[in-house]
């Protein structure tokens, strides 16, 4: 016992002194009465992003001094570096992190609740950004600074070969994407109506649009509501029964890669908005076809729905400056999506000629190779009203959920074992995953 607690104390100030060495970008215009930057914990991989330094000026221009902390990216199966040093006390002010990623520091306490500091700042969090800000025990604990939204992206070559008209964002439902994906299919052998690539929240993407939740009141799972079934089995017929993704063993045998679309044998991909890179980068993903965007399908007789990631800037306990970290914060998440990286504001507050002139001086021009216009973008990223959910899990375990509808899924995708016993096997794994998370 003692050898195990000298190695992690060893590791753990190992880890101190990579955080001390981090690189840093610091300002001499600091706001008054402050005695110290402001450190912001970014990842090692995400060290030299321009989005990242142009937070650091405009803190600058307003008068907040900020340092940039990079630390290491954890490796598979790794302890999150992070973590483990705010948890060893090392001070830091403001981190950037998906919702569904900030479980585990709320699990362990590092996460400070911004309800008082809203409150004495006269700063309403609901009004600036709705829905969006990470909460958890109906506390919140982050400012959203985007929103990665699903959309369609779909082959325009495609849909003319097969004589299908372009579709429209009206009433784009999943039976309709499985009828114009099935034509596609049939173009030929090496021709997929779409590809939704082996992600875990495919697995339980439909039963969110009609309203499940991941757990029930008593913090069980809740995997034997019959909507988990039925999008198990949603998500596996589409390649299995519709023939229009690849299948299971298809994926894995040939290995596709995940911007697979990009071969242009593709006519769909669902996915979150990050995909409109594909479409945007001609220099990385060359092509002389052209694309079409459209709003993530939804169930037929359901509300119009869309899977989101959101993306929050959040301040960890052992910070000294928590007053003005939260200024920070909500400077950062108010105007982050506007330093260049063609981010989705998480902002409900924006007015429609502002979210307008977005869209027609930054986001346009983006999409001219493939006539995109403004009405499409609007419809796949701005409509109001279109219901959010979260993509993945964001409570306890959340990981391992994933990773067992990843097996289990698996198993039943590629006729190992019965719909029944997938998802007794899913609800019993995950009920033990959150007993012993929780």
């Amino acid at each position: 016992m003692k050898r195990i607690l000298c190695l992690l104390l060893i590791a753990l100030l190992v880890i101190s002194s990579v955080f001390a060495g981090g690189s840093k970008e610091t300002s001499d215009n600091s706001e008054a009465g402050q005695s110290k930057p402001l450190r912001f914990a970014i990842k090692a991989s995400e060290a030299g992003r321009a989005e990242n330094l142009r937070l650091v000026e405009l803190a600058k221009e307003n008068g907040i001094d900020v340092e940039l902390v990079t630390y290491p990216d954890p490796g598979a199966g790794e302890a999150d570096k992070l973590l483990i040093s705010l948890m060893a006390g090392d001070e830091f002010d403001l981190v950037l992190s998906a919702h569904s990623n900030m479980n585990p520091f709320y699990d362990a306490g590092v996460m400070t609740c911004l309800d008082d500091l809203a409150a004495d700042a006269g700063y309403d969090i609901a009004a600036v950004f709705g829905d969006y800000p990470a909460q958890f025990d109906g506390k919140y604990y982050g400012l959203p600074a985007f929103v990665d939204i699903a959309i369609t992206i779909y082959n325009k070559d495609l849909f003319d070969r097969a004589g299908i008209p372009y579709p429209e964002s009206e009433n784009w439902t999943w039976e309709k994407f499985i009828e114009v994906g099935q034509k596609i299919s049939a173009l030929g052998d090496d021709i997929y109506g779409a590809f939704n690539p082996l992600w875990a929240h495919y697995n339980y993407m439909l039963a969110m649009q009609k309203g499940a939740s991941h757990y029930k009141e008593d913090g069980t799972s809740n995997y034997d509501d019959p909507l988990f079934k039925e999008a198990l089995e949603f998500y596996y017929d589409l390649g299995n029964k519709y023939h229009v993704n690849p299948e299971y063993l298809v994926q894995e045998s040939r290995q596709m890669p995940l911007e697979y679309f990009t071969s242009g044998n593709v006519g769909m991909s669902v996915a979150g908005g990050w995909t409109s890179v594909w479409l945007t980068d001609m220099e990385k993903y060359p092509r002389t076809w052209k694309a079409g965007v459209l709003p993530m399908p939804y169930p037929e007789g359901y509300p119009k729905s869309t899977s989101v990631v959101v993306s929050s800037f959040w301040v960890p306990e052992t910070s000294t400056q928590k007053e003005l970290a939260f200024k920070c914060a909500a400077l950062f998440a108010e105007n982050m999506y506007k330093m260049g990286s063609g981010r989705i504001p998480a902002r409900v507050d924006l007015t429609q000629e502002e979210i307008d002139s977005y869209i027609e001086n930054d986001l346009l021009n983006a999409f001219a190779f493939d006539g995109i216009t403004v009405d499409e973008i609007r419809a796949m990223w701005f409509d109001p009203e279109v219901k959010i959910f979260d993509e993945k899990v964001t409570g306890p375990a959340a990981a391992e959920i994933n990773k067992i509808f990843m097996t289990e899924g698996g198993l039943y995708g590629i006729g190992e074992q019965d719909l029944d016993t997938t998802m007794m096997n899913i609800k019993e794994k995950a009920d033990k995953a959150i007993a012993n998370a929780t």
